[in-house]
């Protein structure tokens, strides 16, 4: 992609990306004996396959390389129209002119094998409407010269092509992918934003040529015609992307596959309106956006999140409909199939319903997580990144230096190496470098000792929990104890928190084959959001005796608690939605508003003067009502818990205790009732909006 073309601030121009494919065009310059070659290149709208022709085309000039280029839209409709483009373009650019004897075939032969020559088609969508010309005609005359053919589409060349006797050992694909971070970081270099606004920046654009051009473009303007290009970016890429899909039936089912990790044409005839024919399957199959595989047709990432927006944009009713119809397919399909394929579904549904997690935090923005970071198993060469990750981790005192003892995490790190590499799991980028780890033990009567020797609080942690474990065989194993943790807080490219969403993202995907995973951790954002996703709290124990942190022993237990059950648990706010169409979710309470609703529960007129409670219209003695029925309610509604529905209701209602009483009444010290308290308001502002929206209370004030 070409800064230059969207920040006038830079004076020359710069290319981002691309290293592949221009390596191997100037290596065929440049080699003595260069052959003729066929270069596809291709990938979805805006990618930036017109960008990379375009460089190639500079260079191919400045080589004084004979170059011609042309657009498919235009020269690919029949072998005339083909020849005359062809001999248009010698006559302008090189003033070279056809024999009137000559024919157009026999002049372009010619001119085309006299020398070096590199020929650019882009826009070859429809290059099957001339292959058989092409195949059978003109390339066998270009075999033996010295012709580089580079053609660019979205879907690639046709299989007859790859099946070619000839052609087939000399075609070199080129698929083009989505920048990285560093990548994206160098295009954003000389833009003078704030290293806020480029994070920002690299979040909405993950990384997508044209999308970040135009975002580029968009924050350089002056703030009327930047209100006024954000508001049009979503039409031109959606637009852009989607050239290819015409047909109506194509939107709808593309529409559908955003929601679906992967779908056949069974599945999705069980969802379409009209069902596709098995014709409409292939034509949706050949969309430079889907991917086939072995479970059906799945869309490119950047696709299916922009579908998704536009989806809950246009028609939210609708969309949270359709939502909730995948998650109940999901589940159903979930128990049937491999180990892969759950893991792959447990890992689409945590991206798809995490904005409506009860805490849709850093720990869980799982939309940094894309093909080009990938959790993968540990290798040896990786150990000496991890001990590097973990010696930082150790000297900021994060969560996982707490259970381990002092001096001891990284010959712990060395022992899991040696004994249990398979509880390893690798964040890496790429080019296969790590960015992050997590490590634990597999439970079992020879891993205990290990706990024993570097983690002695463990028994006590454990308690019943270990029991059985210290006969298990190796071969039994189903207990995950997560131990370490860290990321690379060097690299310039992602924050903390996104790695750090990107491992806990490993663990539910790792978890939910049939594992249990424990967590024993002091880390205050972990212990709000882990019950949050399906964690059992066990056990809280203070490290040491005059030290006030108090560890906690998380359980997800998943040889017990079938995923269906898990999801519905886990996402019950995000299926429970109104089923008329609403143009906005209301905001999530605050728990700072909630406190103040309970502190002034019995004076209506300062109810009244919150702002969550005016911006409804709410009457203060509705809102009293609503709150003391759901703190007295024998069953509090998810995702309240009985022990937090009881703090409030004895700090709020009942008020029997002062409050220097409150948590020796609750067997806490300060410090946890404090951190349960919190929690409890939370919960309570995610049940109290939920009761507004669902029962419509400021309609009936």
């Amino acid at each position: 992609m070409n800064l230059s073309s969207a920040n006038s601030k830079t004076s020359a121009q710069r290319i981002v990306g691309f290293g592949r494919e221009r390596n191997a065009f100037s290596h065929w310059l440049a080699a003595p004996d260069a052959g003729s070659q066929i270069f596809s290149v291709t990938g979805i709208g805006g990618i930036g396959k017109t960008t990379l022709l375009t460089e190639m085309n500079a260079e191919a000039c400045r080589s004084s390389t004979l170059t011609i280029w042309m657009d498919g839209q235009i020269c690919l409709q029949t072998p005339g129209a083909f020849l005359s483009y062809l001999e248009m373009s010698l006559e302008m650019e090189y003033g070279l002119t056809r024999a009137a004897d000559e024919t157009m075939l026999t002049y372009a032969v010619r001119e085309l094998t006299r020398q070096r020559t590199v020929l650019i088609i882009d826009n070859c969508e429809h290059i099957d409407y001339l292959e058989s010309w092409l195949l059978a005609s003109l390339l066998p005359r270009l075999a033996e010269a010295e012709c580089l053919l580079i053609l660019a589409s979205r879907r690639g060349l046709p299989t007859k092509w790859h099946c070619h006797p000839f052609w087939s050992r000399r075609i070199h694909s080129y698929p083009l992918e989505l920048f990285s971070r560093e990548e994206i970081y160098e295009y954003l270099q000389d833009s003078g934003f704030s290293p806020a606004l480029q994070l920002d920046i690299v979040h909405k654009t993950e990384g997508h040529p044209l999308l970040l051009a135009l975002t580029l473009d968009m924050l350089l303007r002056q703030e009327p015609e930047r209100q006024e290009r954000e508001y049009q970016l979503p039409g031109i890429l959606s637009a852009e992307m989607l050239k290819e899909a015409a047909s109506p039936f194509m939107y709808e089912a593309l529409q559908l596959l955003s929601l679906l990790p992967a779908a056949d044409q069974t599945i999705l005839n069980q969802l379409l309106a009209s069902p596709l024919s098995a014709s409409d399957y292939a034509e949706l199959s050949r969309l430079s956006c889907v991917r086939t595989g072995l479970n059906g047709l799945c869309l490119h990432q950047l696709v299916s999140r922009m579908l998704r927006e536009d989806f809950q944009r246009r028609d939210p009713g609708q969309y949270h409909r359709m939502r909730s119809r995948m998650l109940e397919l999901l589940t159903e399909k979930f128990p049937a199939s491999n180990t892969l394929q759950q893991m792959q579904i447990a890992a689409h549904m945590l991206e798809l319903y995490r904005e409506q997690l009860p805490v849709a935090g850093t720990y869980t923005d799982f939309t940094a997580v894309r093909s080009l970071e990938r959790q993968r198993g540990y290798e040896p060469g990786d150990l000496p990144y991890l001990h590097r990750f973990l010696e930082a981790s150790l000297a900021q005192s994060d969560w996982q230096s707490e259970l381990i003892a002092a001096g001891e995490h990284q010959p712990l790190l060395d022992d899991i190496a040696a004994h249990d590499p398979d509880s390893i799991v690798v964040l890496c980028d790429s080019s296969g470098i790590p960015l992050g780890f997590s490590a634990g033990l597999r439970l079992h009567a020879l891993t205990l000792s290990l706990l024993d020797r570097y983690a002695p609080s463990h028994r006590d942690l454990l308690g019943e929990l270990a029991g059985p474990l210290h006969t298990l065989p190796a071969e039994a194993a189903d207990t995950l104890f997560i131990l370490l943790a860290a990321v690379d807080t060097e690299q310039p490219y992602y924050r903390p928190e996104e790695l750090g969403a990107m491992l806990l993202q490993s663990w539910l995907v790792y978890t939910s084959g049939g594992l249990r995973t424990i967590v024993a951790t002091a880390d205050n954002q972990l212990n709000l959001l882990l019950p949050l996703l399906g964690f059992q709290e066990r056990i809280q124990s203070r490290l040491e005796p005059d030290v006030p942190a108090m560890l906690t022993v998380w359980d997800l237990d998943f040889r017990k608690v079938t995923f269906e059950v898990w999801v519905q648990r886990v996402f019950q706010l995000a299926v429970q939605v109104p089923e008329a169409d609403l143009p906005l979710e209301p905001q999530i309470l605050d728990w700072k508003d909630v406190k103040q609703i309970v502190q002034h529960l019995y004076i209506d007129t300062l109810l009244e003067e919150i702002p969550f409670v005016q911006r409804l219209g709410l009457a203060g003695g509705s809102v009293r009502l609503n709150v003391q029925h759901i703190l007295t309610d024998t069953q509090p509604p998810y995702p309240l818990t009985e022990l937090e529905q009881s703090i409030l209701r004895e700090s709020y209602l009942q008020k029997n205790y002062r409050k220097s009483q409150l948590a020796e009444a609750f067997h806490m010290s300060r410090t946890t009732f404090y951190r349960h308290s919190r929690l409890a308001l939370i919960h309570l502002g995610h049940v109290l909006t939920r009761m507004l929206r669902d029962n419509d209370l400021h309609g009936n004030t």
